[in-house]
Order: C-alpha cells, then sequence, then structure tokens
C-alpha cells in the first residue's frame, strides 16, 4: 500500500473519494495466477475534522458500510489473479447518516468494478 498515494488512481462520489491501484498476478504465472488480495483502508481529513472524535466516528461509518459491501463487491470481481488495493476518504465536513454512507459506498464500489473491467 505504499505506493497508493503516489501510483493510484482515483475515484469520485460525493462525499466519497477511492483512491486504487490494480496488480496483475497471473502474468508472472499463468497456469496459477493465485487468490484474489484485496486490502482496504477509511481516513477522514484532518483538515474536515478537526477533533479526533469526529474522525474516528465517521471512519468507524465508512469501515461498516465497506464491509456491508464486501460480500457483493468481492462477487463482481474476478476469482483470483489481482491484487486490489483501496484506500476510501470522507470528503466532506459534514457527516451523512449511516444508510446514506451505504448507499454511497455502494455506489463507488461498483463504480470501480465497471473501471476494473473497462481495463482488463
Amino acid at each position: 500500500m505504499q505506493n497508493l498515494f503516489a501510483l493510484g488512481k482515483s475515484l469520485s462520489n460525493a462525499p466519497l473519494r477511492l483512491i486504487y491501484t490494480l496488480e496483475y498476478n497471473a502474468e508472472e504465472n499463468p497456469a496459477n495466477p493465485g487468490p484474489l488480495i484485496l486490502q482496504a483502508g477509511v481516513g477522514a481529513p484532518t483538515k474536515q475534522f478537526k477533533k479526533a472524535v469526529q474522525r474516528n466516528r465517521v471512519k468507524r461509518l465508512l469501515r461498516e458500510a465497506y464491509r456491508l459491501e464486501l460480500p457483493a463487491f468481492r462477487a463482481q470481481l474476478p476469482a483470483n489473479g489481482i491484487r486490489l488495493n483501496i484506500f476510501i476518504l470522507y470528503m466532506e465536513s459534514n457527516v451523512l447518516p449511516q444508510i446514506e454512507i451505504n448507499s454511497k459506498m455502494k455506489l463507488i464500489l461498483d463504480q470501480l468494478v465497471k473501471r476494473i473491467y473497462g481495463q482488463a
């Protein structure tokens, strides 16, 4: 994940911004491409949320939304052969309710799947 911010591509769907890197493991060994590797992180900028309590709450909401959408997201990805690193940032200063964050998370993960299949 060290090159994620330097080399990653991004998607935006207010108030979320998703930064990702995608690597194909199948190029090294086409007969056995290896498992799907998925790493994720969440964050809330200090500029938007001055207090750590606020940042931690936003990160908790984002992690929960990601956890709920993860099974559907994994089902849409290729079964093996890729390594996907993602980082999700909450970019607005007002915090949406959990239901709205869940719907935004679903939309941005669907956008990512479309972009992945567009590149593959």
